[in-house]
């Protein structure tokens, strides 16, 4: 007899064999035997036959099925692979047992989401850019009006809306003016889409909804003849890629590029390439806050365009919910980072952590003046949140930006081999 021990971090199985050397050809594929190297992947297809309780387990693969049963100490757990189930098999030793490690176990309907998700990354990750450019040069826009009045009117039209539905700054610190232009920061589009009934009320919000306004945009430049691959600037603004992990940078200011462009059809194509960055980060944005089942830590990216008088810049916005210190604290734990650009100023990063009543605020900047006038505003602050009911941890102000926590590693948002 030749025993396979299964260690799957999903499902713990034991898997016993007949020895290879009395099965016949018939009986075994030797292309199967030759697979079983240590790293190799397998394909299995969970099969349950009825027999008591829980019914047999058995794992196909190739041609053949092979008789498992749960290893001890784990069939209690509800780990139970379910009749029809696919597991992804990695051979992590083939003697003197042969161990497998379960890589993924999905069915159909999680195969086929994966399968789009993928697709999805692999089109918008080479193609996503920074907003800051098209930000940039809708203010450059809306403050020269004579070079607005160069392009067609539609596309004047579309570049309007879209300015005018930028959130301002100011509104952000209404708790309800925040909660409205997350809502309508284009990360929630298709949820909103797919998920009300009353289409005037749908309607309404889509109205101002800032995905929507661009792929408004992006349409009316193709409209009007605009070429994104003709656009004239090849140089694109640094952004660090979006990630549900890692420190929480700010996105930097850019130029506005269409002002040394003169021909309309230069700075139609260059606002068209802007455009379709701005969707694909935006799309990535979205994927990244795919949330994940077995995850302790819950986390949401938002990536928020703002006015602030006749300039926009962006605010990021990460928020995380850990699910597995909830008892600890007797209340749901929360963190919260914001970073925005301020200029010629530098960089503003701003980290809340919310456990139970107790709160923490920690914010830092670039400038060693900002420091200053935020350090001097700090018992303001402690006021207002003990006004509000939470026990002030400690309100802390810190020149330069967070370099990130010790260990921590970027999600891999798209793996690709040639």
């Amino acid at each position: 007899m030749t025993r396979v021990t299964l260690e799957a971090p999903l499902v713990a199985m034991r898997l016993d064999l007949m020895n290879v050397r009395s099965i016949g050809p018939a009986e075994l594929s030797r292309s199967l035997l030759s697979e079983w190297r240590i790293g190799a992947i397998l394909q299995a297809v969970v099969v349950r036959t009825p027999n008591g309780s829980g019914g047999d387990l058995w794992l196909a693969m190739g041609n053949q099925r092979y008789p498992a049963r749960l290893a001890s100490g784990n069939s209690g757990n509800g780990a139970v692979p379910a009749d029809g189930e696919k597991l992804t098999l990695r051979v992590l030793r083939n003697s003197p047992v042969l161990a497998l490690e379960t890589l993924q176990s999905t069915n159909a309907e999680e195969a086929a989401e994966s399968a789009v998700t993928s697709d999805a990354l692999r089109r918008h990750v080479p193609r996503q850019a920074s907003p800051a450019p098209l930000l940039s040069n809708l203010a450059w826009l809306a403050r020269s009006g004579n070079a607005a009045d160069a392009l067609p009117a539609a596309v004047t039209q579309a570049v309007n809306r879209l300015w005018q539905a930028l959130p301002d700054v100011t509104t952000l610190a209404d708790p309800k003016g925040l909660q409205t232009a997350i809502a309508r920061s284009g990360t929630f589009l298709e949820a909103a889409l797919a998920g009300s009934t009353d289409t005037r009320a749908t309607g309404a919000a889509v109205a101002l909804d800032l995905k929507a306004l661009l792929l408004d945009l992006s349409k009316t430049l193709r409209d009007q003849g605009a070429r994104p691959s003709a656009a004239m600037s090849d140089a694109s603004s640094p952004a660090p890629m979006p990630g549900a992990r890692g420190p929480l940078t700010s996105l930097p200011a850019a130029p506005a590029t269409l002002a040394v462009l003169d021909a309309p059809s230069q700075q139609m194509n260059e606002l068209a390439k802007q455009a379709d960055g701005a969707l694909s980060r935006l799309t990535t944005v979205q994927i990244t806050n795919t949330p994940q089942d077995t995850a302790a830590i819950q986390s949401m990216l938002v990536e928020l365009p703002v006015r602030h008088e006749d300039r926009a810049s962006v605010l990021r916005l990460r928020i995380d919910h850990n699910n597995a210190r909830k008892n600890e604290y007797a209340g749901d734990s929360w963190t919260v980072e914001a970073a925005m650009d301020l200029g010629a100023i530098g960089a503003l990063h701003a980290r809340v952590t919310l456990q139970g009543h107790r709160i923490g605020v920690q914010l830092r900047a670039e400038s060693a003046g900002v420091v200053e006038s935020l350090a001097a505003r700090v018992g303001e602050l402690e006021s207002m949140l003990r006004e509000a009911g939470l026990e002030v941890d400690r309100v802390v102000c810190l020149h330069g930006m967070p370099a990130g926590e010790a260990g921590t590693r970027l999600n891999r948002l798209l793996d690709v081999r040639a």
